[in-house]
């Protein structure tokens, strides 16, 4: 893999809050913006954008598991303003809003 992509790749998963837009992505790299995606996507096998949206889900999912977090904190966390649209991310991805996702996880005590 290209070492330029493997750094993005990195950057992406160690920084799920980060607001990335193409533009940014492709000039931290010093690639043009069309060339970043086609680079990107012909070694990643998805796009820049769908790899850093799935990395945000896998994290909000985890932490949504795992942690005492609020549903919002969790958004926050992953670098998400709307509340609805963090919501039909869940529900794209997992098929199931971040309270369901929440809320199935927990193991209760005996």
């Amino acid at each position: 893999m290209d070492p330029r992509i493997q750094r993005l790749v990195a950057f992406i998963e160690g920084n799920p809050h980060q607001r990335l837009s193409l533009g940014i992505m492709a000039r931290s790299i010093g690639l043009s913006t069309s060339r970043l995606r086609h680079k990107f996507k012909s070694e990643v096998g998805i796009t820049p954008t769908a790899y850093v949206r799935i990395i945000r889900m896998r994290v909000a999912a985890n932490l949504l598991k795992t942690k005492e977090l609020s549903i919002k904190e969790v958004r926050a966390a992953i670098g998400l303003e709307s509340d609805s649209y963090f919501t039909h991310q869940c529900r794209r991805m997992f098929g199931a809003p971040p309270s369901r996702i929440k809320n199935s996880m927990r193991i209760s005590s005996p």
